[in-house]
C-alpha cells in the first residue's frame, strides 16, 4: 500500500510538474502572439490609408479646378498659402518618416529583451495573469501615442481644408454676384447702344436727304447760271460780231508750229492775195520816244495777229528804222531793210540806204529792220553793212523773223530757242521764204494770235506789226495806231542826215 501510494503521489506531483511547465511555455508564446500585430489589421490599416489617399488626391484635383477660375490675385495668395501648408506637411512627414525609422529598432530592442528573459520566465512558472492582460492595452496604448501626431496631423489637413472650401464657396458666391451684376450693367450698355444707334441712323437719313435735296438745288442754281452765262456769251459774241465782224482772221491767215533746220519754231501765215487781209503797224499812244505794255497796244488795236517790230534805242526809246502807216510817214530811222506792202496787198523787201530818205509813196505800209537774212532764196546775211554793231544783238538769243513766200505770202516765225542770225537764216529758208529779215526779239519778244498771247516780252514796246482778217476792222483800228499828230507826214520829206558815228544800243 506505501509502495502503491508512493507511485501514486510521483504520477501526480509528475502531472503537476507537467502541467506547470507546459503552462509556462504556452503563455511566453501567447505573450508573444499578443504583442504581434495581427495581419489582418495591417490590410485594414493599408486599404484605409488608400482611401484617405484617394479622397487627398479628389479633394486636391477638385480644389485646382476651383483654383483656375479664381482672379489673378487671389489666385497668388492661394499659392503662397498652400506653400505654407505643403511646407509644414513636408515637416511633419519628416517627423513621421523618423519615427517609423525608430520603430523597428525599438521592436528589435524589445525581441531581444524578452529572448534574454524566457528562460528566467520558464524558471519562475509563477506569472501574474492581470499583467498578462494588461500587456496588448499596453502595446495599444504605445500604438496610438505614436500614432496620435499623424492623427492630429489629419485633422489640421482636416480643418484647412475645410476653411479653404468655406472661402472658395464664399468666393464663387461673390463671383457670381458680381457676374450678375455685370450681366445687368451690359445688358443696359447694350440696349443704350441700340438706341443711340437707331438715333444715330435717323440722323443719318436725315442728313443724307437733306443733302440730296441741296445737290438738286445747287444742280438746278448752277443749270440756271450756265444758262444764263451761255445768254451772256451769246450777247457778248452778238455784240462783237456786230462791232467788229466775225473777230477772226479767216482762212487766210493761220497759226501752225513745226521744226525747221533743226530749231523748234511758231508760225504765222498771212495770205496778202486775200484783199480782206491787212497789214499794217502800231506806234506807242504818245508817240516817238515813248513806250507802252505789249497787252494795252493790243487792247488799243484789236487785231488778229501782233508781232514785235524794229528796234529801238534804249536811250531814247526813238526806233531805228522807217515806219509808214497808212501811207504816212510816221518815224524815220535811215537804216536796215523795209518790209512794204502795197495798197493792193503786194509785199517786197526793201534796202534802206544809212541816213537817206527813201521815197514810201507806193506803199500803204513800211517797217525797216534787220540785217536781211534772205534774197531770192539766197542767205545774204551782212549785220556790219547795214550798220549792226550791237553785241547783243548779234550774239544767240530768241529771235522774230519776217518772210515773203513766193506766193505773196507773209510768214512770221518766232522762237524761244537762243539762237545765231545765220541759225535763222536756215529756219526762214526751211518755212518756205524767199525773201527775210529779223526783227526787234530777245526781252522785247511778243507773239500774239486771235486772242492768245503766245510771248509776252520782258519790257514796254514803242511799235508792233499788226495784221487784220477784216478790212472794216482794221478801217476801226486806224485812229488807233499812230497819234493824230504823225498822220499823213510827207512821205517825201528830207530829214537831215543822220550820224554815221555809229548805230545806237538797240533793244532785244
Amino acid at each position: 500500500m506505501v509502495g502503491l501510494n508512493i507511485r501514486s503521489s510521483v504520477a501526480a506531483w509528475a502531472g503537476v510538474f507537467l502541467a506547470i511547465a507546459s503552462w509556462l511555455c504556452v503563455i511566453p508564446a501567447r505573450a508573444a502572439k499578443k504583442h504581434r500585430p495581427h495581419s489582418s489589421h495591417k490590410a485594414a490599416q493599408a486599404a484605409h490609408l488608400a482611401r484617405v489617399a484617394a479622397k487627398e488626391k479628389a479633394a486636391w484635383r477638385a480644389h485646382l479646378a476651383k483654383l483656375r477660375d479664381l482672379p489673378r490675385r487671389q489666385r497668388l495668395a492661394q499659392k503662397r498659402h498652400e506653400k505654407r501648408l505643403i511646407k509644414v506637411l513636408h515637416t511633419q512627414h519628416v517627423a513621421a518618416r523618423a519615427a517609423q525609422r525608430e520603430r523597428p529598432a525599438h521592436e528589435a530592442k524589445r525581441i531581444a529583451l524578452a529572448r534574454r528573459h524566457r528562460p528566467k520566465q520558464a524558471q519562475k512558472p509563477s506569472v501574474h495573469p492581470k499583467r498578462l492582460a494588461q500587456q496588448p492595452v499596453l502595446h495599444a496604448k504605445k500604438v496610438a501615442q505614436k500614432a496620435a501626431p499623424q492623427s492630429a496631423h489629419t485633422k489640421k489637413l482636416a480643418a484647412l481644408r475645410a476653411a479653404h472650401d468655406a472661402r472658395l464657396s464664399a468666393h464663387s458666391a461673390r463671383l457670381a454676384r458680381l457676374q450678375a451684376a455685370h450681366g445687368a450693367r451690359l445688358a443696359a450698355h447694350n440696349a443704350n447702344l441700340a438706341r443711340q444707334r437707331a438715333a444715330h441712323d435717323a440722323r443719318l437719313r436725315a442728313h443724307q436727304q437733306a443733302l440730296a435735296q441741296k445737290a438738286l438745288s445747287h444742280q438746278a442754281r448752277l443749270a440756271q447760271l450756265r444758262a444764263l452765262h451761255n445768254a451772256r456769251l451769246a450777247a457778248q459774241r452778238s455784240h462783237w460780231v456786230a462791232l467788229h465782224g466775225d473777230g477772226s482772221g479767216g482762212r487766210s491767215i493761220k497759226f501752225w508750229q513745226t521744226v525747221a533746220a533743226g530749231v523748234p519754231v511758231k508760225c504765222i501765215t498771212v495770205d496778202l492775195n486775200d484783199d480782206n487781209v491787212k497789214v499794217s503797224a502800231v506806234m506807242a499812244r504818245r508817240g516817238t520816244g515813248t513806250s507802252e505794255p505789249f497787252r494795252q497796244m493790243i487792247l488799243r488795236a484789236q487785231p488778229n495777229v501782233a508781232v514785235t517790230g524794229t528796234f529801238f534805242s534804249l536811250d531814247n526809246l526813238r526806233p531805228i528804222g522807217d515806219i509808214v502807216i497808212d501811207g504816212s510817214l510816221i518815224h524815220f530811222g535811215g537804216m536796215g531793210t523795209a518790209l512794204c506792202v502795197t495798197p493792193d496787198n503786194q509785199a517786197e523787201m526793201v534796202t534802206c540806204e544809212w541816213g537817206r530818205h527813201h521815197d514810201w509813196s507806193h506803199y500803204d505800209f513800211v517797217v525797216a529792220c534787220g540785217p536781211r537774212l534772205l534774197r531770192r532764196g539766197r542767205v545774204v546775211l551782212d549785220p556790219r553793212a547795214e550798220r549792226f554793231r550791237d553785241r547783243h544783238m548779234l550774239a544767240p538769243n530768241s529771235r522774230i523773223a519776217v518772210g515773203i513766200t513766193r506766193g505773196n505770202k507773209v510768214v512770221f516765225v518766232m522762237t524761244k530757242k537762243p539762237i545765231y542770225l545765220g541759225r535763222l537764216a536756215k529756219v526762214m529758208y526751211a518755212v518756205g521764204a524767199s525773201e527775210a529779215m529779223n526783227l526787234d526779239a530777245g526781252t522785247s519778244t511778243g507773239f500774239y494770235y486771235n486772242g492768245a498771247v503766245l510771248a509776252h516780252p520782258g519790257r514796254n514796246l514803242t511799235n508792233m506789226i499788226v495784221v487784220y482778217g477784216r478790212r472794216e476792222r482794221y478801217r476801226r483800228a486806224l485812229p488807233e495806231l499812230a497819234p493824230a499828230a504823225y498822220r499823213r507826214m510827207d512821205t517825201h520829206w528830207s530829214p537831215r542826215r543822220v550820224s554815221q558815228a555809229g548805230s545806237p544800243r538797240m533793244g532785244g
